[in-house]
């Protein structure tokens, strides 16, 4: 799948930007994964851009780096509950479990929501809604 669709969080005004929904093509991202937006001349480290991973969750609901997931782990049926995170050593999103990468079976993962609006790491590092 070629689909490079993705979102972007407005660090001054606390909410989700969807260049796809409305932007009419005001926009650029530059090639170090900066989004500027060409209607108000903002840009850079302003906004924080995630990525979709091209996969859809049980609930039909895209699934972009940020977002807290959940699902069942390996042949055990493990429930777990992580962020999504893209892994530089293995060239992948994974879902990022208290610092361990799990393999989720893509059926059952749902989306529970992202780390800018809903859930924050406690100070033992642990996933909590806000």
């Amino acid at each position: 799948m070629n689909n490079k669709k993705f979102r972007v969080w407005d660090k001054l005004e606390k909410k989700f930007i969807y260049p796809d929904k409305g932007y009419q093509g005001h926009y650029t991202l530059s090639l170090d994964g900066k989004f500027h937006n060409l209607q108000n001349g903002s840009g850079g480290n302003e906004y924080d851009v995630q990525q979709f991973l091209g996969i859809l969750d049980s609930n039909m609901k895209e699934v972009f780096e940020g977002d807290v997931v959940k699902g069942i782990y390996g042949l055990e049926g493990i429930e777990v509950i992580g962020e999504v995170t893209y892994s530089c050593d293995l060239c992948a999103y994974v879902v990022d479990w208290h610092h361990e990468i799990s393999n989720i079976q893509l059926d059952t993962l749902e989306v529970l929501g992202n780390l800018k609006e809903d859930y924050i790491y406690d100070e033992s590092g642990i996933l909590v809604k806000k």
